[in-house]
């Protein structure tokens, strides 16, 4: 069995996360993690704060404190808030530490060494009021492909389209506000994409089948338009200051040191697992992440490492998603729109969000997200069909806990369970997250099935022996939601095995064996009715439009 790397676009912390940014990248990663420890896999899921890049600096500077101590803050707020929800990292680090610098410096004198480092001179952003250089996030305009309102300099959040800041058009300076932008010479380093474009086409080529379309076909489409050198210095004071002689006032690009973060962060919480895993040939890296961040994982970050010839493990496969829109609009952290993380727990419960997103996930679409879905989605799917049914099935079976005979599914229902089962497994190992929940709700709609067409509450006063039958299938499907539901609501599931013996975590494996009903486990109803007036309330404090 093949080692696996699961990770995340790790989440820019100048900011609390927002759902889309959840929903995109972490929360997927964290389900298909979870399915893979419940088939006893060999994986770990490694995630962790991007902590270099102007916009937290200047979020220091408008508090006040040190932005080493700001970027520290907000670390600890985003790792408790993703644990709040539930993630089971192996490990969530950050990108700010001496061993990440340590991995960034050897990948860059590796890519220096091999030639894949350019010398380049280029044109920087320069705001005449403030008197200084600016990043190009903070340069915001007009896109010159989609004509959309919300580019900034380095990528246009509608379109998704890279961008040199000297093509925004009509552009203003995202911290005075001014359009007082020039643009003036200054000394780069670059990555040499172009020497580097066929050996990238071969590597997405050979892993396509295991790439989602919409990466697959932008990457190709990069490619096809030819790729050119990429920058990877900036004249920044906050970050990994760029070890050479005439470069060493600059720093690296955030998203330089951000993807190398990946094995910075793994080497974090052990040196030795760091090597066992990354520096395996067998082993599968398998990368979450939203359909902004396609370029820098199909492109750069293989770039990198095929550049830089230490035989890190490259990506197996590449799972983007679309966008989370709220009333129309993408949510943006930067921008203040859509709820973020924090808030949204106080709103929900942590298993009542991964429900909810997972079922909405956009794997091939932009989704909308609204108060409306959310109520919907846990009124009638998670509560109605699920929640019902196993609160219906174990409460007549703690009624009548004498005439509970084997608890295995009937021959009249057997196909049917595993036929959904298969799916699920199925869906699960193609990674269609989505799909493999609303297998789960299928098995619930056969349960409620069975329970409507059967009427146990009758047959134990009339024919005990189908009573016994009846009862034994809908509990063994009680058993098996309550198990293929863990990756997604983990402390419900957890809550609910009890009623089979079952503590803890479960396995796939649990699946096939037999199972064995605890009337004493006191009752808990997985799912419970949201009020609308109450969500609605809620929403509106927090929502946010432009």
């Amino acid at each position: 069995m093949s080692k696996k790397i699961i990770t995340s676009a790790l989440p820019y912390i100048n900011g609390i996360p927002h759902l889309g940014n959840f929903v995109g990248s972490i929360l997927p990663a964290d389900i298909y993690y979870k399915y893979l420890l419940m088939k006893g896999e060999d994986v770990i899921f490694i995630c962790g704060s991007d902590q270099h890049g102007t916009p937290i600096e200047l979020s220091a500077i408008k508090k006040g404190i040190p932005t080493e101590k700001f970027a520290d803050q907000m670390h600890e707020r985003v790792k408790k808030a993703l644990l709040d929800l539930e993630c089971t990292f192996t490990y969530y680090g950050k990108t700010h530490t001496e061993i990440n610098k340590k991995v960034v410096y050897d990948i860059f004198n590796a890519l220096m060494t091999n030639g894949y480092i350019l010398k380049v001179e280029g044109i920087q952003a320069f705001c005449n009021f403030d008197e200084r250089f600016i990043p190009d996030r903070m340069i915001e305009g007009t896109c010159p492909f989609c004509n959309g309102n919300n580019a900034r300099g380095d990528q246009c959040d509608d379109c998704g389209k890279l961008l040199d800041p000297k093509d925004i058009v009509n552009p203003f300076c995202n911290i005075c506000g001014k359009h007082d932008i020039s643009f003036k010479k200054t000394k780069n380093l670059a990555l040499d994409l172009p020497t580097l474009s066929d050996v990238i086409k071969v590597f997405i080529e050979g892993i396509s089948n295991n790439v989602s379309k919409n990466a697959l076909n932008k990457t190709l489409s990069y490619i096809e338009e030819g790729l050119k050198p990429r920058e990877i210095t900036r004249d920044l004071k906050w970050g990994f200051r760029v070890p050479i002689d005439d470069y060493n006032d600059k720093v690296f690009y955030v998203w330089f040191d951000a993807v190398i973060g990946y094995i910075g962060i793994t080497k974090e919480w052990s040196e030795d697992s760091a090597q066992s895993y990354w520096n395996d040939d067998s082993t599968e890296l398998i990368q979450f992440m939203g359909k902004d961040n396609i370029e820098f994982h199909t492109t750069i970050w293989p770039a990198i490492l095929l550049g830089s010839n230490i035989k890190y493990t490259l990506p197996s496969k590449i799972i983007a998603y679309e966008f989370l829109l709220s009333k129309s609009i993408k949510f943006s952290k930067s921008r203040g729109i859509g709820l973020d993380i924090e808030n949204a727990l106080d709103i929900l419960d942590a298993d009542y969000w991964r429900f909810v997103l997972a079922y909405i996930l956009p794997e091939t679409s932009d989704t909308e997200f609204s108060a409306d879905r959310v109520y919907e989605i846990v009124n009638k799917i998670m509560n109605d069909k699920i929640g019902n049914f196993m609160h219906r099935a174990i409460t007549i079976a703690k009624r009548n806990e004498g005439s509970i005979g084997d608890i295995v599914i009937n021959s009249e229902y057997s196909e049917k369970v595993e036929f959904i089962i298969k799916k699920y497994i199925e869906n699960f190992d193609s990674i269609h997250i989505r799909e493999a929940l609303k297998d789960i709700v299928k098995l619930a709609d056969l349960g409620n099935e069975i329970m409507s067409n059967k009427k146990p509450w009758e047959l134990v006063n009339t024919n005990k022996s189908e009573f016994s039958s009846v009862i034994g299938t809908v509990l063994k499907i009680c058993k098996c939601i309550s198990i293929m539901i863990w990756p997604f609501t983990p402390s419900t599931s957890i809550k609910s095995l009890k009623h089979f013996g079952i503590d803890g975590e479960p396995k796939l494996s649990m699946l096939k064996e037999s199972a064995k009903f605890y009337a004493d486990i006191e009752e808990s109803q997985m799912f419970f009715k949201i009020e609308e007036k109450n969500l609605f309330n809620k929403f509106s404090s927090y929502e946010k439009t432009e």
